[in-house]
């Protein structure tokens, strides 16, 4: 008979090897990358905010997922959201319907939760459309020159930050998340693998003793024979303020002789009103004389789980002043 419970440390050999199969772009090809999979993997799995399910039968898992507990400012307040990762089916029971399985348990045991909404990556996002989930907003993927950032900024107050400057980042994350509809709160162990990975580097700009925005970025190699020639990956842009969002994009712009390119992925598509030049090197144009500045792609899925508890979660929003009776007809297919 097929049940859904949360997974043992004892069994995350066989998750770690489902998940290894169904996706093998990981490369988790050698027994040391395999042991630091399954060491990361027991870190997490120690997290009061997430939860890893298994589909069994008798004895044997079929799929996994990992289940989280996130928090989403939406709109004035802070709420629960249910996040899905992780969904990963052996290879010899596709076509089974576990995936379809684990996301209706994914969906009630968040309900259950008292979640409104629940958010997930999609794999494929017409096969989690058809659940009833819907699109965000797009992502964007700029490439631009250090060169065409704006001149100027604190150079003086910008400094690296270390694990001794946690809180305060934290801190300066949390006022960020305050201003801005739909952000996730940051999780505590992502916190920690900012300052973990030694590929990444967090850059901060302080005012009157307090942080007041931060970067994070790491160094990728341009493809080619050149080992000189690099590019910037930006991980996160966060700033409290204008002479802060000045002072680290005057640092990057000086990166401008080590640097081909900085690769910057965010949700705003108003970014290019800050470059020079906003092209993004492909040469490529658009409906005739229409310069790509950027590409775009889906990403995060959203699906209403309990319509009561989400108008309950926005009792003291103001829609636009308008009081108004409304009747909502809804029909769930899944």
């Amino acid at each position: 008979m097929r049940a859904i419970r949360e997974v043992r440390e004892d069994e995350l050999n066989e998750l770690a090897r489902i998940t290894i199969e169904a996706f093998p772009g990981m490369k988790v090809d050698s027994q040391e990358a395999r042991d630091r999979m399954l060491d990361r993997l027991s870190k997490v799995m120690k997290e009061p905010t997430v939860h890893f399910f298994g589909v069994f039968e008798d004895d044997d898992m079929l799929g996994v997922m990992r289940c989280y507990d996130f928090t989403m400012k939406l709109h004035a307040t802070r709420t629960l959201v249910g996040g899905l990762g992780g969904v990963a089916v052996d290879l010899r029971h596709k076509k089974e319907h576990v995936a379809a399985d684990m996301v209706r348990f994914y969906l009630d045991f968040y309900r259950r939760k008292g979640a409104a909404l629940a958010a997930l990556y999609p794999f494929r996002p017409d096969f989690y459309r058809r659940m009833g989930f819907g699109y965000g907003v797009k992502m964007n993927r700029y490439r631009f020159r250090p060169g065409d950032l704006p001149a100027g900024g604190a150079g003086s107050h910008v400094g690296y930050l270390t694990i001794a400057d946690r809180e305060e980042l934290a801190a300066c994350y949390d006022r960020h998340l305050e201003r801005t509809n739909g952000l996730i709160q940051m999780p505590s162990h992502v916190l920690d693998s900012l300052f973990s990975d030694p590929a990444l580097h967090i850059v901060g700009y302080r005012a009157g003793g307090e942080l007041r925005g931060y970067i994070v970025f790491r160094f990728e190699s341009v493809p080619g024979d050149n080992w000189l020639a690099s590019n910037i990956q930006l991980r996160m842009l966060i700033h409290d303020d204008q002479m802060a969002l000045a002072a680290l994009l005057g640092f990057l712009r000086k990166q401008a002789d080590q640097v081909e390119r900085i690769v910057y992925e965010t949700q705003d598509e108003s970014f290019h009103h800050i470059l020079t030049d906003p092209r993004d090197g492909s040469g490529s144009l658009l409906a005739g004389l229409w310069h790509q500045t950027n590409t775009q792609g889906t990403g995060i899925m959203y699906r209403v789980i309990d319509v009561a508890r989400l108008f309950e979660v926005l009792r003291d929003h103001d829609f636009g002043g308008v009081t108004a009776v409304v009747r909502l007809d809804l029909i769930d297919s899944f």
